[in-house]
């Protein structure tokens, strides 16, 4: 019986581990589709990008931002169990909360019109 609790225990640990990276991993099997495609089609689809930092005569990084008050899937605790900082259980005293911000940072480096790299981060990247 021992044994068969261990395993369970084991399995719920593993499907929850599992949870955790699927939504990183879905974003970043969206956002692989993109290499090799053109500068414009990016353009076309996402418009005009918050940021364009040039990198050299024939590169750019262009940055794409989202924020919303609630998560795009309704996770609000995207960390929960994985950060352990007491200084975020601590209270307010008494001073007014700040709306929650939910944020993802979505960035491709295009080099000669082409995009040949991306990078994404934050806790509502889908």
């Amino acid at each position: 019986m021992k044994k068969l609790l261990y395993c369970l225990t084991g399995l719920f640990i593993i499907a929850g581990c599992q949870n955790i990276g699927y939504s990183s991993a879905v974003y970043n099997q969206k956002l692989s589709k993109w290499m090799g495609k053109s500068a414009a089609e990016l353009y076309s689809d996402w418009g005009s990008p918050d940021q364009i930092f040039p990198i050299d005569a024939s590169t750019v990084q262009v940055s794409y931002y989202s924020s919303e008050s609630q998560p795009i899937d309704n996770d609000f605790q995207p960390y929960e169990s994985e950060i352990a900082y007491d200084a975020m259980e601590q209270s307010d005293f008494g001073l007014p909360t700040a709306p929650p911000l939910f944020y993802c940072k979505t960035s491709f480096t295009i080099s000669n019109g082409i995009i040949t790299d991306y990078t994404f981060n934050g806790d509502d990247c889908y």
